[in-house]
């Protein structure tokens, strides 16, 4: 007769404990490691716009200042902002005092109770159906030291300070407790937000989210196309970037003279996009994006001084390539064609 094997109580709790704890760490897990700027995140919160609305990923598209470093929500002006997190109102138009800064209206950072921050920017400031400046988009209650809870009614979608001639929309930004701003696009899409594409935009262009081992989506399949239009096979192009596909960017990146380190960010898309567009597509002085932000970085090395590399052709990046042109014997119009691209190569 065979005896059924017996185990002593004392280890019985031991091993029922060691999984009471591995359930609770996996429940209490922070969110995804997120320690550099601009780092996707699984990070946790509630859809901060109550209403109809649409986005598509901007964090690192060009700003004045440089990069967006946000997500812009677009909906109507009005449409109720919500706390993403529970937390404490630390900021009300970037002042913590009680007079609140009324002419800087209106905008909210709220200081979330795990540590995180969220902040709410271009909210309503205008009276019910004009754009006269005179409202006050802040819900009741709302001030420095106020406690929220998640979901709660912080305010209303609008388009106050530098987005007057915009269409209304909430600028929304989210930062680690360490104080560094990650790309919420992500988390975003996980509670419950609809994103959009411009129409007819390409989908690694149009994006900014960085690329990696294990990600997928229509940016990838786009990224898989290119690279093999370049000699770069990076499989079939399924929207799994996998081990292929990350050795199909990093022999990209060194063929470009770029770090080889497999992510396609801002540097690399503007490198696909530079050695990737057809003949006839001109840069020239308003023109945007990470073509442009590589054209700055290309200049800069060849030592011509156009400033900060933030993907705008302004003034100070056409005096570069004047210059560019006037050294290399080329045509000096200002204007960046497959010509002056090759030259810049070379």
């Amino acid at each position: 007769m065979e005896h059924a094997l017996t185990v002593p109580r004392a280890i019985r709790h031991v091993v029922t404990l060691s999984f009471v704890i591995l359930a609770l760490l996996s429940v209490m897990a922070p969110a995804r490691a997120a320690t550099l700027e601009g780092d996707s995140t699984d990070y946790r919160l509630t859809f901060p716009v109550d209403g109809e609305h649409h986005f598509w990923d901007t964090f690192w598209a060009s700003r004045s200042h440089g990069i967006h470093g946000a997500q812009d929500l677009m909906a109507a002006k009005g449409v109720p902002v919500l706390a993403a997190a529970s937390g404490t109102i630390s900021l009300v138009n970037w002042t913590a005092q009680s007079h609140l800064n009324r002419s800087r209206c209106c905008s909210l950072v709220l200081r979330h109770d795990d540590g995180w921050k969220s902040v709410y920017i271009h909210l309503d400031n205008d009276s019910p159906g004009t754009d006269d400046g005179k409202g006050w988009g802040i819900a009741d209650g709302i001030v420095p030291g106020a406690k929220v809870s998640v979901g709660q009614v912080i305010a209303y979608v609008g388009d106050s300070g530098n987005a007057e001639s915009t269409p209304s929309h909430l600028h929304f930004e989210l930062y680690t407790p360490n104080g560094v701003v990650v790309n919420p696009f992500d988390a975003l899409v996980r509670a419950g937000g609809n994103t959009s594409v411009p129409g007819g935009a390409d989908a690694l262009m149009s994006g900014s989210r960085i690329l990696r081992n294990g990600e997928r989506g229509s940016d990838v399949v786009r990224l898989q196309q290119l690279l093999k239009e370049i000699g770069h096979n990076a499989g079939p192009a399924d929207g799994i970037f996998g081990p292929r596909t990350e050795r199909a960017v990093r022999s990209y990146q060194a063929t470009a003279q770029l770090a080889s380190d497999g992510l396609v960010g801002v540097t690399t898309r503007g490198a696909l996009a530079w050695d990737t567009s057809s003949a006839n597509v001109i840069l020239r002085q308003g023109s945007r994006g990470h073509m442009v932000r590589y054209l700055q970085t290309k200049l800069t090395a060849a030592g011509y001084d156009v400033g900060r590399p933030d993907g705008i052709f302004g003034p100070m990046t056409r005096a570069g390539v004047l210059s560019f042109q006037a050294t290399t014997g080329l045509a000096s119009d200002g204007l960046v064609g497959s010509r002056t691209r090759g030259a810049l190569v070379s």
